[in-house]
């Protein structure tokens, strides 16, 4: 496949300190995208909303990375002990992007483990603290785990059976209590964890909570992100020919 021919997929990426600043992005991200025929791009850590702006007038589709906790008053809600909390410069650039993109675009959406809890925040969703058996679901050491399909299109179209089997390595989840009314809870674990969650309407809005860029199952791994990316390269072809 020629290069120009790949949609382009913005990535949002992690702001880090030592002796330099970094923006970074793990390498399976990028990987995924582009052996499922996109080419990555990764949008810089800015709460610039215009600069931001700027990328998202480019690209086809967006992929939100998973990361460390999200900061509990995003949501309403007091940090617990067991918090993470990632760096606060890259969860305030996070939700302006999410937002932006969910409310101010109609691109193709793809969030992954912390980019599936940020779709919730940014859509008025609330998150577990600290789920119970985290253990079970790989908070210090990646594990695999059934998760059922259930409702919603998008999972359905990509995967035949009705349980799959997932990685995972999380201790926060999106909290079924408080879940936004313009999505669906599309797959859970057998204890009821929300696992993945998508958007009511036709527009390509999901979220999972395990990690297919770097699940050793590459036909899992290729079939969802190959959806993504063919959502992307559709929706552009689209737009050209409007």
């Amino acid at each position: 496949m020629q290069v120009s021919s790949r949609p382009l997929i913005g990535i949002n990426s992690t702001y880090h300190e030592d002796n330099h600043r970094w923006y970074k992005v793990p390498v399976n991200y990028l990987n995924a995208v582009y052996e499922s025929g996109g080419l990555p791009l990764i949008i810089p850590c800015k709460t610039d909303k215009a600069e931001l702006s700027a990328y998202l007038r480019r690209v086809d589709g967006m992929l939100f990375t998973g990361g460390s906790d999200y900061p509990s008053d995003l949501y309403g809600d007091v940090s617990t002990d067991s918090s993470d909390p990632m760096d606060h410069q890259r969860a305030k650039a996070d939700v302006l992007l999410m937002k932006t993109v969910l409310y101010e675009t109609d691109l193709p959406v793809f969030g992954i483990c912390a980019g599936h809890q940020l779709l919730a925040i940014a859509a008025g969703g609330k998150l577990i603290q600290h789920i119970d058996d985290p253990e079970k679901h790989g908070q210090h050491t990646e594990t695999t785990h059934p998760v059922e399909i259930k409702r919603g299109k998008w999972l359905k179209s990509i995967f035949k059976d009705a349980v799959i089997i997932v990685n995972s390595n999380h201790h926060q989840a999106v909290s079924p209590e408080r879940f936004p009314d313009e999505y669906v809870i599309s797959a859970r674990s057998s204890e009821g964890v929300t696992e993945a969650m998508e958007y009511r309407g036709e527009r390509f809005i999901l979220g999972v909570q395990w990690h297919p860029e770097r699940y050793h199952d590459t036909a899992h791994r290729k079939a969802i992100f190959e959806k993504f990316i063919t959502t992307a390269r559709e929706m552009r072809e689209r737009k050209n020919t409007e």
